[in-house]
């Protein structure tokens, strides 16, 4: 019985002296330390992998170690009275237990040595108040949903599955079919009305400078210009010619007043004020429009009738 209670106090007296031994070290791993603590264990750490570094790869071990452990203990930095960050060192602690990647650790060590070096930065509470009842406000406080543009992608994407899905088993649902149909209608829609803006875009132009022809100032220049391409076979310029006669002819008469820099829709309203220059105008400078900016072609018949109207502007 007394051996066996010497024992059983060797025992204790072991069990007391390993937990006054690890608990101030366990203590210290969960106890803030300061900044500057925190910048010393760093340098230390640095020191000790720059020593290793200097070493073969498999003598690194007893200072990689050391270095390791110092950080590995360090878990939180007291950064001003009462406030404290957590930090996480697992990743630096990896890199120096492995001696391969030795120089690594040092990169790391030294770049985290330099920015502990800067001074922390002061925030004023007016900034912090101000962020606060920002962050309080919407969009901040709504609940993030899909963009647009990506539901309906997503949208396409489940059509295209289901259509894909069901046609290779030869199911075609009605719905697909309608959707089809819808797709069809909305890109003949927008080729019609692409169409539609290029010809109104069109009309608004200025009158487009001669080309390859030669600057007529009297209706007489000008008539005499369309037919020598009306002889050459080029009925696009001989349109321009004989639109430009009738725009000389107007202001002749004082229907409207000629100026090369205004746009076929100007001298419309000009010659909005007097009928019978409208009504005489308004054809005239629908077909040069769509024969000199729209670039459609005109037969033999149209050229004739577009030269009788030009020639009936004479007789007002």
């Amino acid at each position: 019985m007394p051996q066996v209670r010497i024992v059983f106090f060797w025992i204790g007296l072991v069990t007391v002296a390993a937990f006054w031994l690890v608990m101030p070290s366990a203590l210290r791993a969960q106890s803030p330390i300061s900044l500057d603590e925190y910048r010393t264990a760093i340098a230390q750490s640095l020191t000790l992998a720059h020593q290793a570094n200097a070493l073969q790869v498999s003598e690194r071990a007893p200072l990689l170690k050391n270095a390791a452990d110092t950080l590995d203990a360090i878990r939180a930095v007291q950064t001003a009275p009462g406030a404290s960050v957590t930090v996480n060192n697992a990743e630096l602690v990896a890199l120096l237990r492995d001696a391969s990647k030795t120089e690594t650790a040092i990169k790391r060590l030294t770049a985290l040595r330099d920015a502990l070096a800067q001074p922390l930065a002061t925030i004023n509470p007016n900034d912090l108040t101000a962020l606060r009842d920002i962050l309080s406000r919407p969009p901040f406080t709504e609940t993030v949903t899909d963009n647009l543009i990506l539901q309906i992608l997503r949208a396409i994407r489940e059509f295209l599955d289901r259509l894909l899905f069901n046609t290779a088993r030869g199911v075609f649902e009605a719905r697909d079919l309608l959707i089809i149909v819808a797709i069809i209608a909305v890109a003949v829609v927008l080729f019609y009305f692409v169409y539609t803006l290029r010809r109104n875009l069109v009309t608004e132009e200025a009158l487009a400078p001669p080309l390859m022809e030669q600057d007529a100032r009297t209706p007489a220049e000008a008539f005499d210009n369309a037919q020598r391409f009306i002889n050459a076979g080029d009925y696009r310029f001989a349109v321009r010619q004989l639109y430009l006669a009738t725009l000389l002819i107007l202001d002749q008469r004082g229907r409207i007043k000629y100026d090369p820099t205004l746009t076929n829709r100007e001298y419309l309203r000009q010659a909005a004020q007097d009928p019978c220059a409208a009504t005489a105008l308004q054809p005239i400078v629908e077909t040069f429009d769509r024969i000199w900016y729209g670039f459609e072609p005109i037969t033999r018949e149209e050229f004739d009738a577009y030269r009788r109207r030009v020639e009936q502007v004479r007789e007002l």
